[in-house]
């Protein structure tokens, strides 16, 4: 799709790109050839910007448009180098349309994306997964006394030891704010609740080495073949879980039919119920892992 941008660089005249895949670049640049070669053999005929911008939001594209930092293309170079150009500055976009810019985790917008992705993925394979959602207890009182930058700060050191130490299969999103989710594909429950243990851990850690007074209340659930919740409905049910956590108490992990206190072991008796619930759906499992 083409768009023509004005006032975006005053003295030139410039044209919006907005592709998915490296196929409709490679068409793109083939049509666009003739024209821009036309265009070149006039003289004084003003020089012609691309912004490539991968289906970027109007505040992600205003915000590239500040730094316009790898988004321009020099007509007059060579075919290939501007294809290979093109190529890497879609790849850049596409990454900063999908990333949290002060945090570097994933955003809202690729959470909702593999949500469903997990979803259809435990419809084929029969695993579970399960989805955590994490709200930073008492963050707003670190901004309000000590100011936004130290709140940031820790944000950042915070997302910098989850990005080291996550699952190399678990994706960890920024929801928003002080509110953060982590999607953990293969997971049954009683395992997810032990790591939600940990995540909680971490973030303790990291406060205290700043000084700060920091936990977290976290809400957990398992996704399962025998779920016909819709991506939607399966969210706001991890969210209660969150909102359970935050108002009796916080500094927990609370799941469907329960809560632990997020720093003790999860109890035995605990585990057994969790893990008979997971039981139950072997036979389920096993049927539709014969079909593939």
């Amino acid at each position: 799709m083409v768009k023509p941008l004005k006032k975006t660089i005053p003295s030139s005249p410039a044209v919006q790109l907005t592709v998915s895949n490296h196929e409709d670049l490679k068409n793109l640049l083939k049509k666009a050839k003739p024209a821009v070669a036309n265009r070149s053999s006039k003289k004084d005929q003003p020089e012609i910007f691309f912004i490539l911008t991968a289906d970027l939001s109007p505040e992600e594209l205003a915000r590239l448009l500040q730094t316009k930092k790898g988004v321009t293309v020099n007509l007059k170079d060579d075919l290939l180098k501007r294809l290979l150009k093109l190529e890497k500055d879609y790849h850049y976009l596409r990454a900063l349309s999908l990333t949290d810019e002060l945090t570097g985790l994933y955003n809202k917008r690729f959470f909702n994306k593999q949500l469903k992705i997990e979803i259809t993925r435990t419809k084929r394979t029969g695993q579970p997964f399960c989805l955590m959602f994490i709200d930073l207890d008492n963050f707003k009182s670190v901004n309000d006394t000590l100011g936004h930058a130290k709140g940031d700060e820790f944000l950042i050191k915070l997302c910098r030891q989850i990005s080291q130490k996550i699952r190399p299969t678990d994706f960890a999103c920024r929801y928003g704010g002080d509110e953060f989710n982590i999607i953990m594909p293969a997971t049954h429950l009683v395992d997810g609740i032990s790591i939600a243990q940990r995540w909680h851990g971490l973030i303790s850690q990291v406060a205290c080495q700043m000084g700060l007074s920091v936990s977290s209340s976290i809400g957990i659930d398992e996704f399962d073949v025998s779920s016909t919740l819709k991506a939607e409905e399966f969210l706001d049910k991890v969210d209660k879980e969150l909102y359970n956590a935050k108002n009796t108490g916080k500094n927990k992990v609370c799941y469907p039919g329960g809560s632990v206190p997020a720093e003790k072991a999860v109890p035995p008796a605990v585990k057994k119920v969790l893990y008979k619930g997971s039981a139950a759906l072997k036979t389920k499992r096993n049927q539709i892992s014969a079909k593939w």
